[in-house]
């Protein structure tokens, strides 16, 4: 609305170059805060300094343009963090809770922490339950689906020696037991859930190149700017106010 005072007549539109400063230079404004605390400059510190300056200088349409293409990131960074952060929820609510631990030298069944079932255990896995972690069929015929850790969408059948991955969902209408090979901590699921926690955590080759840039480029900017305006008033006030 700010870039509209350029139309005759439309000029005093410039000042609501200042409400899109008021309410998108705040969360900038924090970042930047944190890095100087830091004895850091980046990209952040710039834009508060460039947006709070033209402010100053009296041209509102730059500053709002500054504040709106900066409040546009934020939210676009803030709804790919939501979204990372539901993938990743969506796959922590595969790994099971518990685990029907079979007693092979009686025969009972009892309900236990999956994380408490060991390597050799035998589990069961009735219809609708989860696998509590990768393992071997060893008794029952059944179709299972893991459609949520390898993508494929129909079940797939099971068989006595077949190999299942902790995660998947029983679908079919037979019982499974299972013998263990893995933990719950070192199944296929548990491994898909450290994979994703890195991948959030790690920023890509193009991430850091940007930033080591900034980190270099913010400063000179900054200081190239604070020299055009201080040194050109050594030749006097028409020269300074020239530049």
């Amino acid at each position: 609305i700010s870039i509209l005072s350029i139309v005759e007549g439309w000029e005093d539109l410039q000042y609501a170059g200042i409400a899109s400063v008021i309410f998108g230079i705040p969360p900038v404004a924090i970042k930047a805060w944190r890095t100087v605390r830091r004895r850091q400059i980046d990209a952040n510190v710039m834009m508060v300094i460039a947006a709070f300056g033209a402010l100053f200088l009296g041209e509102f349409d730059e500053a709002a343009s500054v504040a709106f293409l900066f409040a546009v990131s934020e939210f676009l960074e803030a709804r790919a963090t939501a979204k990372a952060r539901r993938a990743l929820g969506a796959i922590v609510s595969l790994r099971p809770d518990h685990a029907n631990l079979i007693n092979r030298s009686t025969g009972e069944t009892t309900i236990v922490p999956a994380t408490s079932v060991p390597v050799g255990s035998h589990v069961s896995v009735r219809t609708g339950d989860k696998i509590p972690a990768d393992g071997v069929v060893e008794e029952g015929t059944s179709t299972v689906d893991e459609s949520s850790l390898t993508g494929e969408s129909r079940p797939i059948s099971k068989l006595p020696e077949s190999l299942v991955s902790g995660g998947s969902i029983n679908v079919g209408q037979t019982r499974l037991v299972i013998r263990t090979t893995s933990t719950v901590d070192d199944s296929a699921v548990s491994r898909l859930i450290r994979l994703v926690e890195e991948a959030q955590s790690n920023r890509s080759p193009t991430e850091k190149l940007v930033d080591s840039f900034a980190k270099r480029y913010t400063p000179i900017v900054l200081t190239a700017a604070l020299l055009m305006c201080t040194i050109p008033w050594l030749w006097g006030v028409e020269v300074g106010r020239y530049w």
